[in-house]
């Protein structure tokens, strides 16, 4: 922290009374990754970078560089002013941020999940493989491990820093032609239960043999915490983001106060103290507080950076990404509201539907009403009268999530951490009218 301290006041003195903005990224991690029943790789990097933007009289020019000698700071500062002088100018620029007072968050580094060593990661690997190979099983995945820092500071006196750890365990099993899945991230290696991951994804596997073809059409679907976190995080990046919204391309431009979605639907975006914690300010160094976007199928609000919160005429939320942003802010820590019961119970109360594990290959189609594509993956089920009766053949959707989040049934009290557009806490869902057009072999 002290060298990037020192780095940040020589650019700051080589700026030349330009205002001058620093993003200083660390990252150390490590991956140990099997497959065929076997570790194929085990890779480790560190690495520390620099992105400076420089702003001077309407003007802004933006340099990246991973080198800190004085000779080539001298040169790489040099150069983006030169840049900068070649500029038009932009009457909409916003000046740098000044200091404000920022919220603590949470402590999400853990010393020990960071500097977790390759035996521990190859021992984790080994058990799902020996488990695997004793039942006619194959696993691939990785486990992976490491930490993360955030470093923003500009010569207007901002300084703000922030850590984290992370281990994630990500396994793939196959058995004939059946296949399972099961992930877990978090900032705690002792919150990671590797053995209920393995015997999920192989217990999966072993039930996904001799899949059967179904006729394509529209469904009830329930869907697990990572398949719903696959669809909740485009209704919040393609919906709640504040540029979309003030360019009038979201489905909430217009509609804040409206009830366009389920009542049972109710996500918030809190970093602070949230199910899915993070870093406490944002990319322009302002604190991220606490919005809640849908409120029982209610639009409440969307998240602003400074840029998009001028054009509001509201205050920022403090959800800035690394300027300039072509997507402009969106929601990175959502938590979706938990209902009642587990994902068992909404199974049984399922007449007649299809239970996914996984999406996959999901693209955005349509971003006034996100309309999406994708496919399901690694363990997908028909459900009839309340039970598991066959494993289904993979299946295309092609779905509005307007649409598919104003159909709710049902909402369980569990919730699953995911990966996916930041970090998301999810419950399992049930959803009527689910529309898949067409199976696939993939």
């Amino acid at each position: 922290m002290k060298n990037i301290e020192q780095v940040c006041k020589k650019i700051f003195s080589l700026a030349k009374g330009s205002q001058c903005e620093i993003l200083a990224e660390t990252r150390d991690s490590a991956l140990t990754r099997f497959a065929d029943n076997v570790i194929s790789q085990n890779v480790a990097s560190s690495s520390v970078n620099y992105s400076v933007r420089l702003l001077d009289n309407g003007r802004s020019a933006k340099i990246n560089f991973n080198q800190t000698g004085d000779a080539y700071l001298k040169h790489a500062v040099s150069s983006g002013l030169e840049i900068l002088r070649r500029q038009k100018k932009d009457p909409a620029l916003l000046p740098l941020a000044k200091p404000r007072p920022l919220p603590a968050g949470r402590n999400l580094f853990n010393r020990e999940t960071a500097e977790l060593t390759p035996s521990f990661r190859a021992a984790k690997a080994a058990e799902l493989a020996k488990a695997c190979r004793k039942a006619g099983q194959i696993s691939c995945g990785t486990v992976e491990n490491g930490f993360s820092g955030i470093t923003i500071a500009n010569n207007l006196g901002l300084f703000a820093s922030y850590k984290e750890s992370y281990v994630m365990h990500s396994v793939t099993v196959r058995d004939r032609d059946g296949s399972g899945w099961a992930e877990q991230p978090s900032h705690d290696v002792n919150e990671i239960d590797f053995k209920r991951l393995n015997e999920t994804a192989r217990a999966k596997a072993a039930a996904s043999r001799a899949p059967r073809e179904i006729k394509p059409g529209k469904y009830t679907v329930v869907l697990e915490p990572s398949a719903v976190a696959a669809l909740a995080s485009y209704l919040a990046v393609y919906g709640f983001g504040g540029q979309l919204y003030t360019e009038g391309r979201s489905f909430v431009s217009g509609k804040l106060g409206k009830k366009l979605l389920s009542p049972l639907l109710s996500i918030e975006d809190n970093s602070i103290d949230g199910a899915a914690p993070g870093m406490p300010f944002d990319y322009e160094g302002q604190p991220r507080t606490r919005v809640t976007l849908v409120e029982n199928g209610v639009l409440k609000a969307v998240v602003h950076d400074r840029k998009t919160a001028k054009k509001a005429k509201t205050a920022s939320t403090g959800h800035a990404l690394p300027q300039p942003s072509y997507m402009g802010p969106i929601p990175l820590n959502l938590s979706v509201k938990p209902g009642q019961g587990t994902l068992a119970d909404l199974i049984k109360g399922t007449e007649r539907g299809i239970l996914v594990t996984q999406f996959h290959y999901t693209n955005i189609l349509k971003t006034q009403t996100v309309e999406m594509t994708g496919m399901t993956r690694n363990g997908t089920f028909m459900v009839e009268n309340g039970r598991i009766t066959c494993p289904i053949k993979n299946m295309r959707f092609t779905q509005s999530m307007v649409e598919t989040f104003n159909k709710i049934d049902a909402v369980s009290a569990q919730t699953g951490l995911v990966a996916e557009w930041g970090t998301l806490s999810c419950p399992a869902m049930r959803l009527r009218d689910f529309n898949f057009s067409s199976s696939t072999k993939f």
